[in-house]
This record gives C-alpha cells, sequence and structure tokens, in this order.
C-alpha cells in the first residue's frame, strides 16, 4: 500500500486500486454503503431508488475483489454498541455523558470539531459503520484466512467524497481502519474504465465469512434510519415493545421525539443539514434535554452525499430515500436488530466478546484521530 493512504485523484486512485488487485499476495476485500445500493444504478441508466445490491456485487467481483462485504453489518455493531452505551449511562444515572451525538457522519464531525469544539466530548466514541466494517474485515480476515495485515487490503464504496478523510483514522500500532474508498460515482468510472457495465453484471451475494446485515444496519442511509436502529435495539435489549418507528421515516429536517422503553424516557432527535443543527443546538444549549442526536449533513442523509450520481433533484432523494427503507425492510426476514443477526453473533462469539469489552473497545471505538 501507498504511504499516503489519501488518494484522492481518480487516476492515482484506479491505478493504485489495478496494483493491488492485481498481487497474488494480496486479499482484496470490498464494503459497499447502504446509500449506494439505491443510487449506483443512475449512472447505468436505472431509476433512482432501484435496489441493485446482488448486481453491484456481481460488479465487484467482476472487477476483482476477492470479498464484498456490506457495511450495515458495522452498522449494526456500531448502533449494538451504542445502545448498551447508552443503557449503561442511564442506569448509572450519569446525565453529564447526555446529549450523545453519532459519529456516523464524517461531515458532522469535521464540522463539531472546527465551530463547537466542546461539543466534541458528548461525540459517541464508537467509530463510524464504515471504519468498523473496515476493522472487522482486517481483523476477522486475519483471523480466519491466516494472513498478515499487510496482505489484506480494506477498500469501501461510498455515497461520500468526505469519507475519503477516514482512511487517515489510525489504531494504536499504525494501521487504518481502511485503505482505500471509492465513492458511487469512482465506482461507475472504474467500471467503465475496464470495459464493465451493471446492467450485464450478474448478480452476486455478499462473502459467506461476513453474510448479512439487519435491518437496522440498512436503514442508516437516510436521514432518521440511525435513531430508528437505536430505538429497535435498546427496545430488544430491553425486551420491551418498540415505539415510534415509522415517525422517523418522515422526511421533516428536524424530528424530536419523546419515547418511553421500559423504565427509562428518553429524549431524542434527528436533524440532517448544519443551519438546521444550529437551530436544533441553540434550543439544547437553553436547556432542552436531549439524549441522542442523530446529525448528518446531507439531505435526507447519506442517500443525498457528495460522492452520489448527478445532478441531484429533490425527486431523486425522495425516490432513494425511499428505496433504501425498502430496501431496509425487505431485510426483516432476515433480521431486524443487530442481535438476531447471526453473523453479528458469531463476530462477538469469534471476536469480540461482548459489548463494550476491551477487546470490542480496542477494534471498534475511535483510537488516534487525524482529522
Amino acid at each position: 500500500m501507498p504511504d499516503d493512504i489519501y488518494i484522492n485523484k481518480e487516476k492515482e486512485l484506479f491505478e493504485a486500486l489495478e496494483q493491488e488487485l492485481e498481487d497474488p499476495e494480496k486479499i482484496v476485500a470490498v464494503q459497499i454503503a447502504p446509500a449506494v445500493r439505491v443510487s449506483i444504478g443512475e449512472e447505468f441508466d436505472y431509476s433512482p431508488g432501484e435496489d441493485l445490491t446482488r448486481k453491484t456485487i456481481g460488479l465487484l467481483e467482476q472487477l476483482g475483489f476477492d470479498h464484498v462485504v456490506d457495511t450495515p453489518l458495522g452498522a449494526d455493531i456500531n448502533i449494538y454498541e451504542e445502545a448498551y452505551e447508552i443503557l449503561h449511562a442511564l442506569e448509572r444515572g450519569e446525565e453529564g455523558y447526555f446529549p450523545v451525538f453519532n459519529s456516523c457522519c464524517i461531515g458532522w464531525r469535521l464540522y463539531c470539531s472546527r465551530t463547537h469544539e466542546s461539543l466534541c466530548k458528548h461525540i459517541s466514541p464508537i467509530a463510524s459503520p464504515h471504519m468498523i466494517t473496515g476493522s472487522i474485515i482486517n481483523h476477522y480476515l486475519q483471523k480466519k484466512l491466516g494472513k498478515p495485515r499487510k496482505d489484506i487490503v480494506s477498500v469501501s464504496v461510498m455515497p461520500c467524497t468526505l469519507k475519503k478523510y477516514e482512511t487517515m483514522e489510525r489504531f494504536p500500532d499504525g494501521n487504518p481502519y481502511v485503505d482505500y474508498v471509492l465513492t458511487t460515482r469512482e465506482l461507475a468510472q472504474f467500471a467503465r474504465k475496464k470495459g464493465l457495465d451493471l446492467k450485464t453484471a450478474p448478480e452476486s451475494e455478499f462473502s459467506e465469512l461476513l453474510p448479512g446485515s439487519s435491518k437496522d444496519g440498512v436503514v442508516f442511509g437516510v436521514t432518521g434510519g440511525l435513531v430508528e436502529a437505536l430505538l429497535t435495539t435498546m427496545a430488544h435489549v430491553l425486551d420491551v415493545e418498540k415505539q415510534d418507528e415509522e415517525y422517523f421515516r418522515k422526511d421533516d429536517v428536524i424530528k424530536e421525539r419523546t419515547v418511553k422503553l421500559g423504565p427509562y424516557t428518553i429524549n431524542v432527535a434527528t436533524v440532517h443539514g448544519f443551519a438546521n443543527f444550529e437551530k436544533l443546538f441553540k434550543e439544547i444549549q437553553n436547556g432542552k434535554r436531549v439524549h441522542f442526536v442523530e446529525v448528518m449533513n446531507c439531505p435526507y442523509g447519506c442517500v443525498g452525499g457528495p460522492g452520489q450520481p448527478l445532478p441531484v433533484t429533490e425527486e431523486k432523494l425522495k425516490a432513494r430515500a425511499a428505496g433504501l427503507r425498502k430496501a431496509a425492510d425487505s431485510k426483516r426476514t432476515f433480521a431486524t436488530v443487530p442481535q438476531e443477526n447471526p453473523t453479528v453473533k458469531k463476530l462477538y462469539r469469534e471476536l469480540l466478546g461482548r459489548p463494550g469489552s476491551e477487546n470490542a473497545r480496542k477494534l471498534l471505538y475511535f483510537h488516534k484521530v487525524q482529522l
């Protein structure tokens, strides 16, 4: 891998990836963000919002990737850890722990570090789904395939150009969570460069070593999805009825709710767009009590990311959002929450231990941040 991991120029990025893919000693794995599956088709004359997960996996296999993994697997793990972190704080009565802001949107984390530095301590300590999936790819494939870290290459396809910054995040040993990031548009360009077309790509499945994610993991990619996932996951942990799931599927720029979960009453909010965040933040400064806030930079969440197909219209954003929620719901027959996901169970059993364990904190939480 090159010394300068943060490769942004398309030509350099494609050349570096081709070199990695052609190296017989390397295992090259790639993850697909949830928002990509309902937008990549726009680059190949499909309608916005069409779920092309299996076609995209087939295209990536044609490009030479050895394992294709679902970023929502990392979202499952992220929200599972988050649910326990929040529940433990509630159990201990640690009011100073709140409000917690999500860590998933790199645009939000960059904005916060530059405009509200005092709030950074309230950003969740759990790494983003992108970074968690990269960590799982690296550590689990090392364990299963008996390969050293230097021979495992972790690539991702993201809807957000800013996700390239997350290749600069490091573990204590100096290794990155993720080695390379392609945006949705760049994946289409890379495929066309190799003479490939999504329309003629075969349908395929995620790697048998790391298959599947729950409904909660997929719905992360659209505004309100993270809070929806948090509430359903916490309800499952507490063995109580889930509440207000559909409310967070509205497309309002700010959504707020007080939810009763067993012995706890929690206030949650979602917001997209930083001007809208500032309105909500002013209310928090004036005494509004909120336990968890989902902040997304882009309109409608990650489906509106800056690495997505152009041009962007309100109609396209709504179609992507609706398509992703539909794709998430199709996962209910497999697993609604992370705790029901067999892959998550396997990873905790074989690699992570339990939520909040020493090994989980080593592999899933932020370490040296270089933003």
